[in-house]
């Protein structure tokens, strides 16, 4: 009986750890003062296909924030349950997420992207239990 009352603490203790999805449309606009390079949030004809990243809500990572680059440009940093859409120039990308500082260790993980004239890529950051941040596409 004992083992079992471990295990059942131990398994809630790491669920505890892990993120969870924002659900659409309760994510929150992220704050100016994280906005590094405000080009990419104005959308034109010529920056026609959008890059929307979320991050998930929850206690893992909460004490930093996780920067978004595009072609190793800093564009914005996010927090727990914000979101941001990226305006870009249809084409090929080099999308990272970096996360360190404050509370947090360093990561970095990357994906190369293409987008064409009016897509939408859709990017949840996570925090698995027992795992490191990521970003996976939805």
């Amino acid at each position: 009986m004992k083992k079992v009352a471990v295990l059942g603490f131990v398994a809630a203790l790491v669920a505890g750890c892990s993120s969870t999805p924002v659900t659409p449309g309760t994510a929150k606009a992220v704050s100016a003062s994280r906005v590094y390079d405000a080009s990419y949030f104005n959308g034109s004809a010529e920056r026609s296909a959008t890059i929307k990243v979320t991050r998930d809500k929850g206690f893992a990572g909460g004490g930093c924030s996780f920067d978004i680059l595009i072609d190793d440009q800093k564009v914005v940093a996010l927090k727990p349950s914000e979101s941001a859409s990226m305006h870009v120039v249809p084409g090929s990308y080099f999308l990272k997420l970096e996360a360190g500082g404050g509370l947090c260790q360093n990561v970095s993980t990357f994906q190369n992207v293409t987008i064409a004239a009016g897509d939408e890529l859709v990017y949840r950051i996570l925090w698995p239990a027992g795992g490191r941040p990521t970003m996976e596409r939805k």
